[in-house]
């Protein structure tokens, strides 16, 4: 079978060259904190519901520490580490696009 493109058919194809560093780690990084924040409310509510179910047992069983930990520190940890992998990710990108050739995206 054989492919026909066609430009009434299709759009523009363009090709990432390059993609700013700082700019996508930014963006990667504020959206890995924020899905680790929901995930950290969640796990937090449903710890809680679990453990208020039991038998004598307490919100202080659960730890507020333990919360402290879900809901704060984990989405900056995640922050920090997603900037990082993210800027070595685009970094490594720009070195390679114009060697094997960049992303090729459909534009309309």
């Amino acid at each position: 079978m054989k492919l026909i493109y066609n430009d009434d058919i299709m759009g523009d194809i363009k090709e990432i060259k390059s993609i700013p560093v700082v700019s996508f780690a930014l963006i990667v990084a504020l959206v890995l904190a924020i899905l680790m924040l929901i995930i950290g409310i969640l796990t937090v509510i449903f710890g809680i519901s679990m453990f208020s179910m039991m038998q004598g047992v307490s919100f202080m069983h659960f730890g507020a520490i333990s919360a402290l930990y879900m809901i704060i520190i984990m989405p900056i940890i995640m922050f920090i580490i997603g900037f990082i992998v993210s800027a070595v990710a685009a970094i490594i990108y720009n070195v390679l696009a114009p060697r094997i050739g960049g992303i090729k995206l459909e534009l309309e």
